[in-house]
């Protein structure tokens, strides 16, 4: 059996099935009534399954996901001379309490800066259908969380609540330095879904010395690189990030995974990703560490190949299903790959979610400080579930 699945089952006619950014929705911890695995994402629906995951069994309901800005909001936005154009990332989650919130991403433009490409904010929206276990799908954007509407900020976006030891925070993509340019995950402490405390976001992980993570390939002029999508779990006490790697348009976007004992590295520390020792020069430096993804389709002779199965897979998550753990992703399948002829990228419309079981294999009293990198890569591995 064919170990990545479909989460959906594609038709042209109607066009459908197709979904580029899967995020799970956080449900309430304590919910004794949760409702089916259910994902949210860039395309505006809401997919659910009444189950663990099986191939094409998510279904998009039956009401389009809907963001309106409230008055107040685009008071403030146009106050600055913004305007809030084209929603992104849409990620839901139930907090503890059973209350749905939303971190929604939106590009922006502004009259003052005509030159200047629309840059990304994240917003916090409330429901306005709740009901029940049912995800809301009609929500309401109520104020400004990260990014500014006045001044073109690089990154922020992507956001995500997450809950920790009683104490909310938001993950997101942030630029963390333009010379040279790198974008990373940090997360934000709240003092409520609606606002964020003074207290400066941490850096959870970052692109690091590899030339692997380089966002427009090797050998490129270019040498700009990211760290995206980064969806943080819990298993067995300790803390793994699935991320994103490389443009979401080429081969060479990826799936890593990065490790921590906390939920908040240690002062001076990131979440830790798995590196192996790059001895053929697949990746241009013989000799040097490089990282072990999860999945990647770059290079047929690093480890983790998936290309045959599924091109440029990214936007992962780890989630538990029924007593089995689980890998959600997008992709595009390499027999209708798309490339578009004016830009040479496969074409976005064609992404398709997927799954995969995972084997999930941590030692009692193990710590991610103290693992060897061989070690973690054994930790969550793509296979049978367990």
């Amino acid at each position: 059996m064919q170990v990545i699945q479909p989460m959906t089952k594609v038709t042209e006619q109607p066009k459908q099935g197709y979904f580029s950014d899967p995020y799970p929705i956080h449900l309430a911890a304590d919910d004794a009534n949760a409702i089916p695995e259910s994902l949210s994402g860039t395309t505006k629906q809401v997919l659910s399954c009444s189950g663990p995951p099986t191939a094409d069994c998510f279904h998009p309901s039956q009401s389009q996901l809907g963001v309106t800005i409230g008055s107040a909001l685009a008071q403030q936005a146009a106050a600055s001379g913004a305007t809030l154009r084209t929603e992104i990332n849409a990620n839901i989650f139930q907090d503890d309490s059973g209350g749905w919130q939303m971190a929604v991403t939106y590009y922006v433009s502004n009259r003052d800066h005509p030159k200047a490409a629309n840059w990304t904010v994240i917003l916090h929206a409330h429901p306005v259908d709740a009901t029940g276990n049912a995800v809301p799908t009609t929500w309401v954007a109520d104020s400004l969380l990260v990014g500014s509407f006045a001044d073109p900020t690089k990154a922020d976006y992507d956001g995500k609540y997450f809950e920790d030891a009683g104490k909310l925070y938001l993950v997101y993509s942030d630029r963390l330095s333009d010379t040279p340019a790198r974008d990373g995950i940090v997360a934000q402490p709240m003092t409520s879904p609606e606002i964020t405390t003074a207290t400066a976001p941490t850096v959870l992980l970052a692109p690091g010395d590899y030339s692997s993570e380089l966002f427009f390939g090797l050998h490129q002029p270019d040498t700009f690189k990211l760290i995206e999508t980064g969806n943080i779990t819990e298993v067995d006490g300790k803390f793994v990030m699935a991320y994103s790697t490389g443009a979401y348009y080429e081969p060479d976007y990826k799936i890593g995974l990065a490790w921590s004992d906390t939920f908040l590295p240690t002062a001076g520390h990131t979440y830790r990703k798995m590196t192996m020792t790059d001895s053929g020069g697949v990746w241009g430096k013989a000799g040097r560490p490089e990282v072990r993804y999860l999945m990647q389709s770059q290079e047929p002779s690093w480890p983790n190949y998936v290309g045959k199965t599924v091109l440029a897979p990214g936007v992962p998550a780890v989630i538990q299903d029924g007593g089995g753990w689980y890998l959600t992703f997008a992709g595009y399948l390499p027999s209708d790959a798309p490339v578009d002829p004016k830009t040479g990228h496969y074409t976005p419309s064609a992404r398709r979610p997927f799954f995969a079981p995972l084997s999930v294999r941590i030692p009692a009293g193990a710590s991610v400080a103290s693992a060897s990198d061989a070690e973690l890569a054994n930790w969550i591995t793509v296979g049978s579930n367990s």
